[in-house]
């Protein structure tokens, strides 16, 4: 009888031994995650501040891995990678995927907004968040926030004070709603991937591109070769999306799953308000001559063009059609587009 005592005392010593050596490991999370930028870059730099506050947040419950663009696929892959466990969670565009979603192709609705603050509100008040969650379900994800960058200026070799100026230019851009744009406004567009951009403008390839915020061009080089930009930007306001595998997300705890949320909302406004502040101190370093700043008369002429890209685009697909409404219903309502006549 002693011995069967002292072998169950034994054994619910073994016991209460493992559960201090399992638990923490099986109450840990671990995500590897993924972002558009460079390691050297303000973005990259307040996505690693993000995970930080995370683990800090949730007392070490979830440990987010940052990894730079294309460390384990190609960004265009992210979601891709989200879906079959390469990844647990990405920070890139949705765009890239508008091939297989046209309604991803709306995610930042080029030649629409001209405020950062406007496209933070139509994903807050506006029924964004719910519609790119739509948007990511597609993918077995979860969208968490938008990280807001700034509006992108234009790189040019001239000037480009109008819609009219974009007749003729020779001129990079994206894949999808973005070179519709541009060729409906007349430019000879190039789709390229960007690391063939510096050297298609270097030998005279393109004459203009639809690259990144004004610093980023500028720390690139690009002023250099292309002297004038459109500052503050008309076409793009550039932003990235931070989507999580649903399977991961739904491991988490209420509570765990609310400090993601704040800690990416500060990250959000964090990257936006250093992105700003980059831009400021590069249009401190230049020319002021070489700075093109559009009046919402010519502001207003290209959200016209667009609407009619965007019309056509939200064809495509039923969510397609659901995202170009809602964007643009929003618009009219902070008096940015006429209604629909």
């Amino acid at each position: 009888m002693k011995a069967y005592q002292s072998f169950l005392k034994l054994a619910a010593l073994l016991i209460a031994i493992s559960f201090t050596l399992i638990s923490p490991a099986q109450g840990q999370h671990k995500w590897k995650s993924q972002i558009l930028y460079g390691p050297n870059t303000v973005v990259y730099k307040e996505f690693q501040k993000f995970a930080e506050r995370v683990k800090v947040g949730t007392k070490g419950a979830l440990i987010i891995e940052t990894f730079p663009v294309g460390t384990i696929v190609p960004q265009a892959e992210a979601l891709d990678a989200i879906q079959a466990g390469l990844l647990d969670a990405a920070s890139g565009t949705m765009a890239y995927q508008g091939g297989k979603e046209p309604a991803a192709a709306f995610w930042d609705l080029a030649g629409g907004y001209d405020n950062s603050l406007h496209l933070l509100m139509w994903y807050r008040h506006g029924g964004g968040d719910a519609i790119m969650n739509k948007i990511a379900a597609r993918w077995d994800s979860v969208f968490i926030a938008p990280i807001i960058l700034g509006l992108e200026s234009i790189p040019s070799k001239k000037p480009i004070r109008s819609i009219a100026d974009f007749k003729g230019v020779k001129m990079r851009s994206p894949d999808g709603i973005p070179a519709e744009l541009f060729a409906k406004l007349g430019a000879a567009v190039s789709v390229m991937p960007g690391t063939e951009v510096y050297t298609a403008l270097d030998t005279g390839k393109i004459e203009a591109t639809d690259w990144s915020t004004l610093s980023v061009n500028d720390e690139a080089g690009y002023n250099r070769i292309a002297p004038y930009a459109i500052y503050p930007g008309i076409h793009s306001l550039n932003s990235t999306d931070f989507v999580v595998s649903k399977r991961k997300w739904d491991a988490l705890t209420p509570d765990q799953q609310a400090v993601v949320r704040a800690a990416a909302d500060e990250w959000c406004m964090a990257t936006w308000m250093s992105q700003e502040i980059e831009d400021r101190k590069a249009v401190s370093k230049r020319d002021p001559s070489t700075l093109i700043t559009w009046g919402e008369k010519e502001k207003a002429q290209l959200r016209q063009v667009a609407r009619g890209v965007w019309e056509n685009w939200s064809k495509k697909s039923p969510l397609a059609k659901e995202i170009y409404t809602s964007q643009v219903n929003f618009l009219v309502a902070i008096g940015k587009l006429e209604p629909a006549k």
